[in-house]
């Protein structure tokens, strides 16, 4: 260690061992680092300086600290108080960091904030790899930037990789999709693939900003390309939106054809209709559905507006189409069968028709009510008065769940309050002056 400059040096004894003090306006120099410091006390027989007020340069970074512990045999150094970490990539403030010259290593066991170009980051403690841009960092994590807001318990996270793994009450907002998330575990990479598990939660603000789709798994996986975005949800899946709402067992989603897939014992809720089935599609328009499809042996029940009575249709296949939200037909294929509740004159109960038939049964919806029938081939029915042993009349594969059906969730929102635009401490005057040399240079 070279000294460039200092107003004095001395040497002595302090408890027992041997120190040499260099004092007043300190520069001292390695091939390794520049350090500019008010004084600075060498232990010659422990390999340990200590120095106060510090500025130190290094190819990679330039480091401010009240106090200072180096260790020149290890290249181990204890930054105390008002710390910050300048390089190319980010700033850092704490009042607690450990430097690792070696590993290229940070240590924050105080609570730490880190800044760059594209946002802010502040933890608890955590562990930063400076050569790799890579970060674990603990407690009450939060990271927000101009295209997402972040929080969890921990966080793993490579910045330059785009590169990240959030543990435990993780909650995140994805301002470019207008997509929320949370739930125990979130993984999210550079080439658009989530990872959400554990109470896992979406919700998608639609592009009009008018409706809210939820949606609610034990694991749901996004995946992003340029043209298309696939979701698959699995594990007690439920959707809901103003339009509709769905349970299942597994849910897959594409956006480009706006397509809703679900599977394993699926329902789905349409205003007064159920459609229970092993399989259900749906395509959807303007966040409305407009077109349903279902087998094998699907029972679709309709809840009369008028009487409460449930229509019930099923079969091999069924289709069902809608405009702007309203039901328009319902269309079964093959081996249907079919219960349909009559009205008098007055709107009220008037038994009901039974019907079976080996081709297609149509039926056609006015103002969401039925309007007609139209069966075809080898049709067989028959009409049932209104009588107490016929009202409750039911088919094989009868379903209706209200009770199943999800309600309005309420909304989750982040648990920690945002992140402070101010820095965790006053600046010391060795960073002052170095901001104004800055500022000068550029003028």
């Amino acid at each position: 260690m070279n000294i460039i400059q200092a107003d004095r040096a001395v040497g002595g004894i302090v408890d027992g061992q041997n120190v040499r003090k260099i004092l007043g306006n300190v520069i001292l120099q390695t091939d390794k680092m520049l350090m500019e410091t008010d004084s600075v006390y060498q232990f010659v027989d422990r390999n340990l300086l200590m120095a106060f007020n510090n500025q130190i340069e290094t190819e990679n970074e330039i480091i401010w600290a009240d106090t200072l512990y180096h260790n020149t045999r290890t290249e181990f150094s204890r930054l105390r108080g008002r710390v910050i970490i300048q390089s190319e990539q980010n700033i850092v403030f704490s009042d607690s960091i450990d430097v690792d010259q070696v590993l290229d290593l940070a240590i924050f066991n105080v609570p730490v904030r880190f800044e760059d170009e594209r946002g802010i980051l502040i933890a608890e403690n955590g562990l930063y790899y400076q050569a790799v841009d890579s970060a674990i960092f603990r407690g009450n994590v939060q990271l927000a930037d101009s295209t997402q807001y972040l929080e969890a318990d921990s966080l793993f996270m490579n910045r330059s990789a785009d590169l990240y793994e959030l543990f435990g009450r993780v909650y995140a907002d994805d301002f470019e999709d207008n997509v929320r998330f949370s739930g125990d575990y979130l993984y999210a990479d550079s080439l658009g693939y989530r990872l959400l598990t554990g109470d896992a939660w979406l919700m998608e603000v639609n592009e009009a900003e008018t409706d809210t789709t939820h949606l609610f798994a034990e694991m749901i996986e996004l995946l992003e390309t340029d043209t298309t975005s696939y979701m698959d949800a699995f594990e007690n899946v439920r959707i809901w939106s103003p339009k509709f709402s769905s349970i299942a067992d597994t849910a897959n989603y594409r956006d480009d054809i706006d397509q809703f897939i679900l599977r394993s014992n699926p329902i789905l809720w349409q205003k007064r209709m159920q459609l229970t089935g092993p399989y259900i599609e749906a395509l959807l328009e303007n966040d409305e559905i407009k077109f349903l499809r279902s087998f094998t042996q699907p029972i679709v029940v309709m809840e009369d507006s008028t009487t409460g009575r449930l229509h019930q249709m099923t079969g091999d296949t069924l289709h069902a189409y809608f405009d702007d939200g309203n039901i328009e037909r319902i269309r079964v294929f093959d081996n249907n069968e079919s219960i349909f509740h009559n009205t008098n004159e007055d709107d009220e109960p008037d038994g009901l028709i039974e019907m079976i038939s080996a081709g297609s049964l149509t039926m056609f919806f006015t103002e969401g009510d039925i309007d007609s029938l139209v069966a075809m081939r080898n049709i067989d029915g028959s009409f049932l008065p209104e009588e107490p042993q016929n009202i409750e009349r039911r088919l094989d594969n009868f379903r209706w769940d209200p009770e199943l059906k999800p309600g309005k969730p309420e909304l989750r929102s982040p648990r920690l309050p945002p992140i402070p635009e101010e820095r965790p401490f006053e600046m010391p005057p060795r960073y002052l002056r170095y901001l104004q040399a800055i500022v000068a240079e550029g003028n």
